[in-house]
């Protein structure tokens, strides 16, 4: 099993934990930080939960801003502990990882990643029969 760790800017990683556990209902391996919402120093949080992992078990790591306080000082960490970094976490990619069943490699989430990617879309109205009406559409 893979376990994850997500550390956002506010409350954001709350929101990621409790849709990946309302839409799949698992999240016994998921743990979130939400970072400067007090004067609480969580990158030690962080530190505690990355060195008591099990060493069998691969860790990924989950940020919000590529570039950000929170990603750069978990990119601080890489150099002490073994650990999956990814950074620009949506709720596609979430769900994705932690779905997954089998072993998550460096190779396994960089594919992962770029489905997350494709999740990314501009909706375009959609052109219809004038005899179309919304009950058409949404059943």
């Amino acid at each position: 099993m893979n376990n994850f760790l997500i550390i956002t800017h506010s409350t954001l990683a709350e929101g990621f934990y409790n849709s990946t556990k309302f839409l799949s209902g698992l999240t016994t391996n998921v743990k979130f930080i939400d970072a400067y919402v007090d004067e609480s120093d969580w990158t030690k949080e962080a530190e505690e939960i990355i060195s008591s992992q099990d060493k069998d078990k691969e860790l990924i790591v989950l940020t919000d801003i590529y570039g950000g306080s929170v990603n750069q000082k978990m990119t601080l960490m890489l150099a002490k502990y073994h650990f999956i970094l990814i950074t620009g976490v949506n709720l596609p990619l979430v769900l994705s990882l932690v779905l997954e069943t089998q072993p998550l490699t460096k190779e396994k989430c960089k594919n992962l990643v770029e489905e997350a990617r494709k999740q990314l879309q501009i909706i375009e109205p959609i052109k219809s029969d004038s005899n179309e009406t919304d009950s058409d559409f949404l059943s």
